[in-house]
């Protein structure tokens, strides 16, 4: 008899798929999970069923390698190498991301692994815990001189880009309540002006849309402020 078959699936993606081998080295880590199902052939397709809850993700950091900002989540930081990520519930057709950015040591040629990542979660469909296997997540290390020209992952980039809105506005608050409004708008302006030239040169919708939203709550902080 066919049953319903669920689980969680993620992917990892490196802003640099190599990075130099000598010195420290700064990179981004994209981490996206969603729910998968599969449905028995006579069973119609769901919208928005509810497939995992308690969603935690354990990260194991590698010999000398840091967690320098997350983006997208907060942790509980239980050492120097091991922080635990409590990301709430998971819908069917949706999926989720976050950003680790971490320092990494430098090292022989060669690929070493970074971090470990280990999901659990509570399958609500059928009720019960799931542990996943751990998943080793590693890095190419290299002298190639050419890797200082290299860019990065675009769409790695982007959710780091779109991540900074949110650390500029909060800037901008922190001027505009100590009556700096020139130095608030400036702030939100000039990143709204970067999000419209990354538009145009990607041609991409969602650069615009942060643009367009950022111009606006400039407006709004502004008369907000100005009265106040």
């Amino acid at each position: 008899m066919d049953v319903l078959q669920s689980g969680l699936y993620s992917d990892f993606t490196w802003s640099h798929s190599h990075v130099s081998a000598g010195g420290t080295s700064q990179v981004f880590l994209l981490i996206e999970w969603r729910a998968g199902v599969l449905r028995p052939k006579t069973q119609s397709k769901g919208f928005n069923q509810h497939i995992a809850e308690e969603v935690q993700l354990h990260l194991q950091l590698g010999e000398r390698v840091q967690l320098v900002h997350m983006y997208g989540c907060q942790g509980e930081v239980l050492n120097d190498r091991n922080i635990s990520l409590s990301l709430g519930s998971l819908f069917e057709g949706k999926s989720k991301q976050l950003l680790l950015e971490l320092s990494v040591g430098s090292r022989s040629s060669g690929v070493y692994p970074i971090i470990t990542a280990l999901w659990t979660y509570v399958d609500v469909p059928k009720q019960k815990v799931v542990l996943q296997p751990s998943r080793t997540i590693p890095l190419q290390f290299s002298n190639h001189t050419a890797l200082k020209y290299r860019n990065p992952d675009y769409r790695v980039e982007k959710v780091l880009k779109l991540y900074q809105n949110a650390s500029i506005l909060e800037q901008a608050r922190g001027e505009l309540e100590q009556g700096n409004l020139a130095e608030g708008e400036d702030l939100i302006r000039r990143q709204a002006d970067e999000m419209l030239v990354y538009a145009t040169r990607f041609r991409d919708a969602d650069y615009l849309k942060e643009a367009e939203a950022l111009y606006k709550l400039s407006s709004l902080y502004m008369d907000t402020y100005r009265q106040s």
